[in-house]
């Protein structure tokens, strides 16, 4: 158990000094460490659990050392206690004695600190520090401590709910996005579907080619064109696919790693069309070569999506970069990693893209626009400005797209684009919006 938890602790130091991703952190950890299946499921609560709840345990460790500094991997060192004291069943004596043994050995002087505070912790109980710490602040801080999620980006998820004629459900959210995400597998192609049926999986009700797994997924990652990606991100390219002219010339134009990139090559080979790819970091467009296999049916072009040649494609999917919002689950530190300062550089992106976009389009040409996130500066916003900016783009209505792939999926009736939800879809809160070049 000693080694589950340091292993825990290097994963939350290396997400904190390197901004990197736990999801994408965590399985070359276990693999560099040959970790057992047995313990997986410990490390991997331990370091999503604690960065999830990072803000709420800073609290109460502010709370209990008021003008002590505390070093970073210290105060890791407490989130992790914290978590296994409130949220996980890890006896008490064992939460508070391996987290002080843990602090020992990386900085020595500091367990007994450590300890108080974990006892203090321990003694007064989660429920009335809340109480306590969330005594007479204004809504949005209370809930940003009771829910660990910034008060700005609680602020932003409310005004888009209620742009969604959802707002009530914010709660239902905020408590959606602590969850622990439950893991799927998207089947690219036919072949591969089959492959994961005859294994005795289902397809999900919201992605014919989604499937969900319990455990270690990687048994099932070499049956064949499959891979580990979340539903919403499959009902991004199903919709492009659907959308598209299949024979023609299709630009996923920012397509690092590859997930969606794969599935649209598995719908446009049997049409004879041609697919290409665009992604300005060498080290991700070779995640795309891989995705693609070995017999790719267009281009992996190294390069930024504003140089897409004009005038050339049928159809473009624009996943465009964003604060990633949507993906909290998977992504707990981000919701802690983004500032609102950096929504207006990243507005100023998306909008560089959809300009590209537009220019890449042929006449009669879709583009698909999406973003892994909800607020309203991401998603609405900017596809406002390009339609008010040429008069010769269309807004195309998404739900008749989306009911053929997912008849199920409750979608707001009054709209024409399509905003996912977690704590309603159960998938990221990904954003569509198709534009189409009269």
């Amino acid at each position: 158990m000693t080694d589950s938890r340091q292993i825990a602790h290097e994963l939350l130091m290396r997400v904190h000094d390197t901004d990197a991703y736990i999801n994408l952190l965590l399985p070359k950890t276990l693999a560099r460490h040959n970790v057992a299946d047995s313990e997986r499921g410990l490390i991997q609560e331990l370091s999503y659990g604690a960065l999830r709840w990072q803000l709420q345990y800073d609290s109460v460790i502010d709370h209990f050392t008021r003008g002590k500094e505390l070093s970073q991997p210290i105060r890791g060192a407490l989130q992790l206690g914290l978590h296994q004291l409130f949220r996980m069943r890890v006896p008490t004596h064992a939460a508070i004695n391996e987290t002080v043994n843990l602090a020992k050995r990386i900085e020595p002087r500091a367990a007994g600190l450590v300890n108080a505070v974990l006892r203090n912790a321990e003694r007064e109980g989660l429920e009335k520090l809340l109480s306590e710490l969330t005594e007479g602040l204004a809504e949005s801080r209370r809930l940003e401590i009771l829910h660990s999620h910034p008060a700005w980006v609680i602020d932003s998820l409310r005004e888009s709910l209620r742009i969604d004629a959802r707002e009530s459900e914010l709660v239902q959210l905020l408590t959606a996005n602590n969850e622990t995400p439950e893991t799927f597998l998207a089947a690219s192609d036919k072949e591969a579907v089959a492959a994961l049926v005859a294994q005795g999986l289902q397809a999900t009700p919201q992605s014919p080619i989604g499937f969900q797994v319990d455990g270690n997924p990687e048994p099932y990652l070499s049956l064949g064109n499959i891979r580990v990606q979340d539903l919403g991100s499959q009902l991004v390219a199903l919709v492009t696919a659907g959308l598209a002219n299949l024979g023609g010339k299709t630009l996923d134009m920012c397509s690092g790693p590859g997930g969606k990139s794969a599935i649209l090559q598995g719908r446009i080979r049997t049409s004879g069309g041609e697919l290409d790819c665009m992604e300005p970091q060498e080290h991700r467009a070779e995640l795309v070569r891989e995705a693609l296999g070995a017999n790719p049916i267009g281009r992996v072009i190294v390069a930024p999506g504003q140089q897409a040649d004009p005038n050339y494609y049928d159809a473009i999917l624009l996943d465009a970069p964003c604060s990633g919002l949507g993906s909290v689950r998977r992504k707990p530190e981000s919701r802690h990693r983004k500032k609102q300062s950096q929504l207006a550089s990243l507005s100023s992106i998306q909008r560089e893209l959809l300009e590209a976009s537009y220019a890449a389009l042929k006449s009669g040409g879709v583009l698909v626009y999406a973003t892994c996130s909800p607020l309203i500066e991401e998603t609405i916003t900017p596809v406002q400005d390009i339609l008010a900016k040429h008069q010769d783009l269309e807004l195309v209505d998404l739900k008749p797209v989306m009911k053929e792939i997912s008849p199920d999926l409750q979608l707001n009736d009054s709209r024409k684009t399509i905003q996912l939800w977690t704590h309603l879809h159960g998938t990221d809160a990904m954003f569509m919006a198709a534009l189409r070049r009269k």
